[in-house]
């Protein structure tokens, strides 16, 4: 089983779930959703879990315009980052990122909100 967010106690950022997608097969479960932000925005969402272990993710918060605000991800490229694999994608600029779970993602956007 997953550990989920509680997406209450970011409740003041995160104003709608619009899809919400969760599967498990052979000890591996994934979860696709979407969110609606306060300012319009939209965050991806994409886990992947084998045994409770986060093995695999990507965070896109995009505008309105499906436009990349900011992405995170741990996809195994970009050697070259400190954090390799995870690091964060900012226009075309790829670099080094601490944040590597959705709570991370969201206190990250809740700063940048308020």
């Amino acid at each position: 089983m997953m550990d989920f967010v509680d997406l209450n106690e970011f409740s003041d950022i995160v104003h709608d779930v619009l899809e919400v997608e969760y599967y498990e097969k052979e000890h591996v479960s994934v979860l696709k959703g979407k969110l609606v932000l306060a300012d319009s925005s939209l965050l991806y969402i994409r886990e992947v879990r084998k045994e409770k272990n986060l093995i695999a993710y990507s965070y896109y918060w995009m505008r309105t315009d499906h436009s990349i605000i900011m992405g995170w991800d741990n996809a195994p490229h970009h050697s070259e980052i400190k954090t390799h694999p995870h690091h964060r994608h900012i226009g075309s600029e790829v670099i080094a990122s601490k944040e590597t779970k959705l709570t991370d993602v969201l206190h990250y956007i809740r700063k940048s909100l308020c």
